[in-house]
């Protein structure tokens, strides 16, 4: 069953604490599902004792109550963070419903890039079955605010007053002048402290329409993480894909500031695409904030099915461009890589054979990766990245039958034995796979701790040449019999 989920729209001028909203309701959502899954008992077990859910277990270990376990969008003190819309699935007791966190709400904005953040957030007001309009307890009514709520009146959405960063009593009782507003009720709420948030849950479960529910059997979501060094066309490239602007482009470094989740279909696959931050070297990262940024990009990777590493081919293949491929490689995850501007480059017949030779040597980790070239300016072949992205999961979770294996096996060391390590010879037996994503398999014999990485760089390019595994990493491991 897929289901229609109606969207709330978090907005509010910048630092009121939307994202910290944002985090608090996903991870309060996590919580009450696990907390359900650990007290759900089977009929059959009902009088045996019931252990506890690991991951609650280790939340109060850790004292993490009023800690959200993890953050699906970056939170800074610096106006400004969040720019583009970010969403997330939301489950609170039986309603679903997906929360989208927008940027700050600058009401005389005199930077084309604070100007596009205003234009995200028009959009998800538009698409928003209810907005939560947030407030600071700490400054009392701004100016900015006044502004805000008529907005949001000629919106004519439902609207919630989140009054937020109420951490004391004292805060709550001078809250009390934002029923000036003219809005419904204020709902107090500490996004450090936990409090107020299942409140405010509860309150929203019960004013959004039903969701629309249509009955059919839906294919698994593919997560694609876009990544890449700043300004190679990342945001612009999922702009393309989806024929709108949905993420902020700006020729200035460090536009997009966290990763954002957009979900579209594709040859009747879902997809989730991620785009994430720009990611410099170490080194050159002076602030907690692009830290932050970075390290969400990092996670994104790891929990992709497919990293695209998107490279501007008006330019060299930086070390950066290295850093984050050997990444990619050390994590086991498929790739594409995807080569941008395209439509820049002075074209011959020796072009295309020109460019992928040097990506070969640039990038030898990556050697059995697909290249899409294309332009996110015009369009050029920008779906082809996901159709080679269905092709390359399918080789990811690709598993080979034992005794194909085993025959193949006795060839390869036939025609190539394993050389002599201090006059022994290592002899590899059998063979199996014993996972895929990526594919792995496990040889066994005598003396294989002696197999060298020559050897085993030959074994996983006779894997390749005989079942494929296009853009992704094999895994050999070995084990004495």
């Amino acid at each position: 069953m897929e289901t229609v989920r109606p969207i709330v729209a978090i907005v509010g001028r910048p630092n009121v604490g939307k994202s910290s909203l944002f985090n608090r309701i996903t991870a309060n959502s996590r919580r009450q599902q696990r907390g359900s899954q650990a007290a759900g008992v089977d009929s059959r077990l009902k009088n045996e004792p019931v252990e506890p859910d690991a991951s609650l277990t280790d939340d109060r270990k850790q004292g993490t109550e009023n800690r959200p376990s993890r953050r699906y969008a970056v939170v800074h003190d610096t106006p400004g963070v969040t720019r583009d819309r970010n969403y997330a699935d939301v489950q609170w007791v039986d309603r679903a419903f997906t929360i989208v966190d927008t940027g700050g709400l600058d009401v005389d904005p005199d930077d084309r890039l604070i100007d596009n953040v205003q234009a995200q957030v028009d959009t998800a007001l538009a698409e928003a079955s209810l907005v939560l309009f947030v407030v600071d307890a700490r400054t009392g009514i701004m100016p900015h605010d006044r502004v805000i709520v008529d907005k949001l009146r000629a919106a004519d959405k439902p609207i919630f007053l989140v009054v937020n960063k109420v951490d004391s009593d004292r805060f709550q009782n001078e809250a009390a002048e934002f029923y000036a507003l003219g809005l419904a009720e204020p709902m107090w709420t500490s996004c450090v402290q936990n409090d107020g948030i299942r409140e405010l849950l509860d309150h929203i479960v019960e004013a959004l329409p039903k969701a629309d529910e249509t009955v059919h059997d839906a294919p698994a979501t593919m997560k694609l993480a876009i990544v890449g060094r700043p300004n190679v066309g990342k945001s612009s490239f999922i702009n393309s894909l989806l024929g709108e602007e949905r993420m902020i482009v700006d020729d200035r470094p460090g536009t997009t500031r966290d990763a954002v989740n957009i979900r579209l279909i594709h040859d009747n696959i879902p997809f989730e695409v991620v785009d994430t931050a720009g990611m410099r070297r170490k080194s050159t990262i002076k602030d907690e904030l692009e830290s932050a940024t970075v390290q969400r990009a990092i996670h994104s990777i790891r929990q992709s099915d497919i990293a695209v590493l998107v490279l501007d081919v008006t330019q060299e293949v930086a070390q950066q461009d290295k850093t984050i491929a050997n990444f990619i490689e050390r994590q086991g995850k498929a790739s594409v890589l995807v080569m941008n501007k395209w439509d820049l480059i002075d074209k011959d017949d020796t072009t295309h054979p020109a460019f992928m030779d040097a990506i070969d040597v640039q990038l030898p980790q990556l050697s059995y990766v697909p290249r899409v070239f294309i332009s996110a300016l015009t369009g050029q072949r920008v779906t082809q990245v996901l159709t080679t992205a269905l092709e390359v999961y399918r080789e990811y979770c690709t598993h080979i039958p034992t005794p194909a294996l085993n025959e193949l096996l006795l060839e390869w060391r036939n025609a190539h034995p394993p050389p002599r390590v201090k006059g022994v010879r290592p002899a590899l037996k059998y063979i199996t796979q014993v996972g895929t994503k990526p594919p792995t398999f496990l040889i066994f014999g005598r003396n294989v701790h002696r197999v060298q990485q020559p050897y085993q760089a030959y074994l996983i390019n006779s894997l390749r040449e005989e079942f494929g595994f296009y853009g992704t990493p094999i895994r050999i491991f070995y084990r004495r019999s």
